[in-house]
C-alpha cells in the first residue's frame, strides 16, 4: 500500500493554509469566475483536505446558482479554495461534495509536471 504525498499550501500572507495529497491532475476552466481568478483547480473529497484558516481574514463569494462558495484571503487577496456541496444533475447523476484547492498555492508542487485538464465552462454550462 502506497501513501499519497501530502503537500502544504497557503495564501501569500500565510493566513489561510491547507494540506492535501498531491493532485494527479488540475483543471483550468474558462468560465467567467475561473478565468478572472486564474486558479488551477485541484478537486478533493472534504475528508482529504486539512484547512487551517484565519476566519477573521477569510472572505467568501457566491454567484449565479450559488452552488459553489469561493473563499479568498481578505488580507492578501489570494483565491484559496472553493466548496461545492453534493448535488444531483438534471440527468439524475449524483455528484459528491468537493473542496477545490487553488493548486497554484501549493508550496512544493512543480505544476509543469501535472496534467492540465481544460474545461469549457464558458460555453458548456
Amino acid at each position: 500500500m502506497t501513501t499519497a504525498l501530502i503537500l502544504h499550501g497557503s495564501c501569500h500572507c500565510g493566513a489561510q493554509r491547507f494540506s492535501a495529497p498531491a493532485p494527479e491532475s488540475v483543471t483550468q476552466c474558462n468560465c467567467s469566475i475561473c478565468s478572472k481568478r486564474g486558479a488551477l483547480a485541484a478537486y478533493y473529497a472534504p475528508d482529504q483536505v486539512e484547512l487551517t484558516l484565519s476566519p477573521d481574514r477569510l472572505a467568501d463569494y457566491q454567484w449565479g446558482d450559488r452552488m459553489m462558495t469561493f473563499h479568498h484571503c481578505a488580507a492578501c487577496g489570494c483565491g484559496v479554495f472553493n466548496e461545492a456541496p453534493a448535488w444531483t444533475t438534471d440527468e439524475g447523476e449524483n455528484r459528491p461534495a468537493r473542496i477545490i484547492l487553488n493548486a497554484r498555492l501549493f508550496d512544493d508542487l512543480d505544476l509543469s509536471t501535472v496534467p492540465v485538464l481544460h474545461v469549457d465552462g464558458r460555453n458548456d454550462w
